[in-house]
């Protein structure tokens, strides 16, 4: 184990490891059941005990789930949507790298937190949005930004896709952030700002977010998906207010 990665376990103690273990595996399983939910699982448990493997171990996590995601249910994808988003991605995750290399971890921490909120009220209170090529494209701005900053791609994207068909979500965001986490993790790499401890981190969360990938596929036939979104949400809700608190409180 790097010394880097020693001194982060360290900093996080067992209770956080296990906490943002444990959040991994159940981000897989909401990941393969309603197409989203791993960062908004893994990444409030992240912003609460390690805050510095932000955004970084998540987007190395995410990658090869999204990528067998992808290939899987690569029948149902609709290239239409995926590449509409794509393009809207382009300009948002150039301005959300800049937000990761000039914020410090502390503020970084605060608008993971403020994101995870607002997307929680926007679900809680049946915000609902026409998707139209238009609001597709700019809700890929706003996922690329708020994905390169922070890790949580989703929250635009699960506004405006609320009620679209879960088994064409799963694979065409999968293709998505596919794209997307590479163009990223390239981008904080020539800025600097991703780090060996980071890269380690995310292939230890990929292998459990891949375990709850596997759990899912059982899942999604015994429990309706709309309640394990309720459950990440309610998660998220309050894994995004213990961050904004330590965030705040410093």
């Amino acid at each position: 184990m790097s010394g880097a990665m020693g001194t982060v376990l360290a900093a996080a103690g067992i209770v956080g490891v296990v906490g943002v273990l444990l959040a991994a595996f159940a981000g897989g399983i909401a990941q393969g059941t309603v197409g989203f939910g791993a960062a908004f699982a893994t990444v409030p448990a992240l912003a609460l005990t390690v805050p510095e493997l932000l955004p970084g171990a998540m987007l190395v996590a995410a990658l090869p789930l999204s990528l067998l995601m992808a290939w899987l249910e690569r029948r149902h994808l609709d290239t239409g949507m995926a590449r509409r988003l794509i393009i809207g991605r382009l300009p948002g995750l150039a301005l959300g790298t800049a937000v990761v290399v000039i914020v410090d971890v502390r503020w970084l921490t605060a608008i993971v937190a403020a994101i995870l909120l607002a997307a929680v009220a926007a679900s809680a209170v049946g915000w609902h949005v026409a998707v139209t090529p238009r609001r597709e494209l700019a809700a890929g701005v706003a996922s690329g930004f708020t994905g390169a900053a922070t890790a949580l791609g989703g929250p635009p994207l699960a506004i405006l896709y609320r009620h679209h068909d879960p088994g064409v979500l799963r694979p065409t965001l999968s293709a998505v952030w596919a794209v997307g986490i590479v163009l990223t993790l390239s981008g904080l790499a020539v800025a600097g700002s991703f780090t060996g401890a980071q890269a380690t981190a995310g292939a230890g969360l990929a292998v459990l977010l891949l375990f709850g990938l596997v759990a899912g596929r059982a899942v999604v036939r015994r429990v309706p998906a709309e309640r394990i979104s309720t459950a990440i949400l309610g998660w998220a809700a309050v894994g995004g207010t213990a961050a904004l608190v330590r965030a705040i409180a410093g």
